[in-house]
């Protein structure tokens, strides 16, 4: 199942650490959810470390974490949501693409050159 979106439209700083998570839940099959799911807390912790914290930002990425640790339990599992639950991961996704794209860089990353 590919995802109908890219992490393209987000600064670079962004984009590249979102996208390892989305080939994760996009290609993560029975074995795979441990994988996935660390790939999901590495993409998260990069783009904190990356943008000002605000609450929408924290609950989206928060939201996303959730629905891709639980897709990675049931790919694991083999159990018969796991098809669902991918759906899930992947809307949470977008949906964080979606408060990233007015996320500002945090002073760290404008001192690095990363900012936007």
């Amino acid at each position: 199942m590919a995802a109908s979106f890219t992490a393209d439209s987000l600064p670079a700083a962004l984009g590249l650490g979102l996208q390892p998570w989305i080939a994760a839940i996009d290609t993560a099959t029975a074995g795979m959810g441990q994988h996935a799911s660390a790939v999901a807390a590495n993409a998260s912790t990069g783009i904190r470390r990356r943008i000002m914290p605000t609450p929408l930002l924290d609950h989206a990425l928060a939201q996303a974490r959730l629905a891709t640790d639980a897709f990675a339990v049931a790919v694991d599992e083999q159990r018969a949501d796991a098809a669902r639950l991918r759906a899930d991961a992947i809307a949470a996704i977008g949906e964080l693409i979606m408060w990233l794209q007015d996320a500002k860089a945090n002073a760290v990353t404008d001192e690095l050159g990363l900012g936007w």
